[in-house]
């Protein structure tokens, strides 16, 4: 694996947790996100906040905070909360389930430019520590009525070009790095389909002189990550789900280009690490 991209935990709710960013770090991980953090619920609820500002490593660094949320006070403010331990605050516009659009965050802030705008231009103004935004393709304007299948939507919608215009738009307001996931929120369950690496290609080379740009999804085995990288160009591979299944899917040395890790020895050395870092902490 080239040691000169970022090889990247994706933020992933109750999973990417401590243990387990330090199992990933183990095996060729070198950038984690949190989970995704309820910034209404950080700045209100003791309990809830309990649960990320007390056990911070720097054995866990560089590490990025990933904020859900769309008022730019509350974000604001619990990203103040978070700004000592991390390297970075996220924005999260990726997730596209039906409590995102209840929130009005995730994939659904995409589509409403104006309040994603705002959102980041008073984000960049306050904050200590780098910004950055995961993102989706935008889909079709009120692109439910289409039906759930996304293959529709490309006949009605020019996806890349409405995308790569946003992302601009992101970048231009400040935005210090993007991690571009290459589908739309339609895009999922049985209508997952491949990503488009070659719309991420697109703003790696529209866009990358000015800032990182992390690539994601379609990443199953240690392969899809170099031919990623390949195909996109991208400064970093985010992977979720396969990192799940399989968290040494980063790794690799020299004299073994794909070491295979026992499933049994990772399930021991991630029960060593929850015991002496419980995952509902950090």
């Amino acid at each position: 694996m080239r040691c000169d991209k970022a090889l990247v935990v994706a933020p992933m709710v109750d999973q990417s947790d401590l243990p387990f960013r330090l199992l990933a770090r183990r095996y060729g991980a070198n950038l984690c996100y949190t989970p995704m953090i309820h910034s209404r619920l950080l700045v209100t609820s003791k309990q809830y906040r309990s649960k990320f500002t007390g056990t911070w490593l720097e054995a866990d660094r560089p590490l990025i905070a990933q904020l859900c949320g769309s008022e730019p006070e509350f974000v604001l403010e619990a990203a103040r909360y978070l700004e000592p331990y991390v390297d970075g605050i996220d924005i999260n516009c990726g997730c596209p389930q039906g409590i995102a659009r209840r929130g009005n965050y995730g994939a659904f802030l995409l589509e409403q430019e104006e309040t994603l705008l705002t959102l980041v231009k008073h984000l960049v103004k306050h904050l200590r520590v780098p910004l950055s935004v995961k993102v989706r393709l935008l889909p079709p304007p009120n692109s439910n009525h289409l039906g759930e299948d996304p293959r529709y939507h490309a006949e009605v919608f020019d996806i890349p070009k409405h995308s790569l215009a946003l992302y601009e738009k992101l970048v231009d307001a400040g935005v210090h790095l993007l991690t571009i996931h290459g589908r739309t929120r339609h895009h999922k369950s049985r209508y997952t389909g491949q990503a488009d690496w070659d719309t991420i290609r697109k703003a790696v080379d529209m866009f990358g002189h000015r800032i990182p740009i992390f690539a994601n999804g379609s990443i199953e085995t240690h392969e899809d990550v170099e031919e990623c990288l390949r195909v996109t160009n991208a400064d970093g591979i985010m992977s979720s789900e396969s990192l799940l299944e399989y968290p040494p899917i980063f790794y690799a040395e020299p004299q073994y280009p794909i070491r295979r890790i026992g499933r049994l020895q990772l399930a021991k050395e991630y029960m060593v690490l929850a015991k002496q870092y419980p995952p509902h902490i950090g």
